[in-house]
């Protein structure tokens, strides 16, 4: 079923030829792309190049950070490309590079999701209660996809913040024996403005640095609620009372040192 790989998607990210036979889904996973499914066809958004994936082990490592390095039954599961419904569209289904989820304890599975997974409360295609964070990682893929991506989560209400991360094009010019690179963040959250970040070793369009040079500086630091995560209001049109025990950590924030991973990244690029 997975067979609409075109040469067009395969030109714009310099991707290897295919075979014209249908691919499943492990045979995309193992050629290294990121894609989305709509009834029947596959679109590719991005490769699972080395960075890009450096990124997603750095991010799920700091959303994994308040579970205190519990692994059985955690309060927050952190998974990667769980497919969702798309808020805009019933029939394609999306996967972001990281979903942050509240444990079952807390947010029950949805016994109302359906065959579309709309609910409500809405779900993911599993039936699992909705992701309530999302990231979306950008290396090959434009920066208007990305965006509009990210965007697109914010159209479901259950999604209460998304974070994205851009990497930009290898330069020439060096800093402690590193390419350069660009890197911006961006992060949206529902009913707050949206904020970015540039914490690259130089900044986008000149050489000039960032200023991101050492962990712990304030101003390269993402700071998300955790609360965020156990979202989940009463709906009185169908009698849905949410349960009202909530974890010990749900007060503190997700702390995301951007100059960590800035390091990552430049330590897993080409040299």
């Amino acid at each position: 079923m997975f067979n609409n790989l075109t040469k067009k998607v395969q030109e714009r990210f310099l991707l290897p030829k295919l075979p014209k036979e249908p691919l499943d889904a492990s045979s995309c996973e193992s050629l290294g792309y990121k894609f989305e499914y709509n009834n029947g066809d596959v679109f590719i958004v991005d490769m699972s190049t080395r960075e890009h994936e450096v990124i997603i082990s750095t991010l799920q490592d700091f959303f994994k950070a308040p579970n205190g390095g519990v692994l059985t039954d955690p309060p927050i599961e952190v998974c990667g490309q769980p497919f969702h419904p798309s808020p805009n569209a019933n029939e394609l289904r999306i996967a972001p590079d990281i979903a942050v989820y509240p444990n079952e304890t807390y947010v029950p599975r949805p016994s109302n999701s359906g065959p579309n997974y709309l609910g409500p409360p809405p779900s993911d295609t599993q039936g699992n209660a909705h992701a309530r964070i999302m990231c979306e990682i950008a290396v090959a893929q434009n920066a208007h996809g990305w965006k509009n991506k990210c965007a697109l989560w914010m159209n479901q209400e259950y999604v209460r913040c998304v974070l994205g991360i851009k990497l930009y094009n290898l330069r020439t010019t060096r800093t402690n024996g590193y390419f350069n690179r660009s890197m911006k963040a961006k992060l949206w959250r529902q009913g707050v403005a949206t904020r970015k970040w540039h914490f690259g070793t130089v900044q986008k369009g000149n050489n000039l640095s960032t200023g991101c040079n050492a962990p712990g500086i304030p101003a390269y630091q993402i700071n998300i609620p955790i609360g965020d995560v156990f979202y989940d209001p009463p709906i009185p049109a169908i009698g849905y009372v949410p349960l009202v025990v909530r974890p010990a950590i749900i007060g503190g924030n997700f702390t995301i040192d951007l100059y960590e991973v800035q390091q990552r990244v430049l330590k897993k690029q080409p040299r």
